[in-house]
């Protein structure tokens, strides 16, 4: 049965929960992740953003020490501002996550034609059993796709196999490759490929599903990206909820 784009529901269950980002879960829903390169976003950029969340923290009487000590209060008192406030500060967050990654910091090991294809048929491998995959584009250092889990699987659980199993196998190609090839720079880690924490929002109505298809199909040339350095795949199921995006 070919799977059907399922919205937020403001009514259904929901689990929220914190760590440096907002994680929201609800059963059946369908999610906007990115995921990205651990040197993807230099340190002192992750140190300023930092600074600027927890002084918004500050700012309404919450400890920012709690996203590390006791999330669960954290989550707790943050659900008690006002919903645009603290939506407006999470999508300015979004924002600046993305605007830097298009920016290509760091190795851009996806650029190249063997990590694009080993981390694609990481991304395909579950599709249909444990979860719908829908538009996705590989970036050099980045990765955005549209995801529906099904039944009893997480979303956080998917993401992590898919990261571990493409890490496991992109790593061990690079250690056959000419010093030329080798990722180089301050932020480059031999011990971690992948950001840990990944970004991910639940789609709200169909009009959002319609701009993140669009975010998808464009970002390669919004980020002046060369032809080959980039991967694009766009799901037929997605058709059938609206209209494709054209540029």
């Amino acid at each position: 049965m070919m799977p059907t784009f399922t919205p937020f529901n403001p009514e259904g269950p929901l689990r929220i929960y914190y760590r440096n980002l907002p994680h929201w879960r609800q059963p059946g829903a369908t999610y906007f992740v990115t995921f990205r390169q651990a040197d993807s976003i230099p340190k002192a950029v992750i140190a300023e953003w930092q600074d600027i969340r927890d002084r918004w923290l500050k700012a309404h009487q919450l400890n920012p020490q709690w996203l590390q000590s006791n999330p669960e209060r954290l989550a707790a008192e943050l659900r008690k501002i006002a919903p645009a406030v603290r939506m407006a500060f999470e999508r300015e967050q979004a924002r600046l996550l993305h605007e830097e990654l298009d920016r290509s910091h760091g190795s851009c090991v996806l650029r190249l034609a063997y990590p694009q294809h080993e981390l694609a048929k990481s991304l395909m491998h579950f599709d249909g059993n444990r979860l719908a995959v829908g538009d996705w584009i590989i970036m050099p250092n980045h990765v955005h796709a549209i995801v529906q889990p099904f039944g009893e699987y997480e979303l956080e659980d998917i993401l992590g196999s898919i990261k571990q199993w493409s890490s496991r196998l992109i790593r061990e190609w690079l250690k056959r490759q000419p010093a030329d090839i080798q990722p180089q720079g301050p932020d480059y880690s031999r011990e971690r490929f992948w950001q840990q924490e990944s970004y991910d929002r639940i789609i709200r109505d169909m009009e959002e599903l319609v701009r993140f298809r669009k975010y998808i199909a464009d970002n390669a040339k919004m980020a002046s990206v060369p032809t080959g350095q980039f991967r694009h795949y766009a799901a037929d199921w997605l058709d059938s909820s609206g209209p494709y995006p054209t540029s």
